[in-house]
């Protein structure tokens, strides 16, 4: 059975989206980078739990009024700042 052409174009639009969501990510993380620097320079704790909690409750609102699930917005936030933190860790 062949796969429809419409099946097929909307993977395609989802292959596109997922490679900016990871460029995005990418240039999240290059910036982040240079934030874990700036925290050794000044003897900074790598986590900063004020602004984490500040950051997830403005992720849950930007999701709502995406119309996405704020829990799940909230969870991918989670992954990504903890990766920040192991990042700064390293520094």
């Amino acid at each position: 059975m062949s796969v429809p052409a419409e099946l097929l174009a909307l993977r395609e639009q989802i292959d596109a989206l997922d490679q900016q969501l990871f460029s995005v990510l990418a240039e999240r993380f290059k910036v982040t980078a240079q934030v874990g620097q700036l925290k050794k320079q000044y003897q900074l704790p790598a986590q900063d739990v004020t602004r984490e909690t500040q950051q997830l409750e403005k992720t849950a609102a930007r999701a709502a009024q995406a119309g996405l699930d704020p829990e799940f917005a909230q969870r991918l936030q989670r992954l990504i700042l903890d990766e920040v933190v192991l990042q700064h860790q390293r520094c």
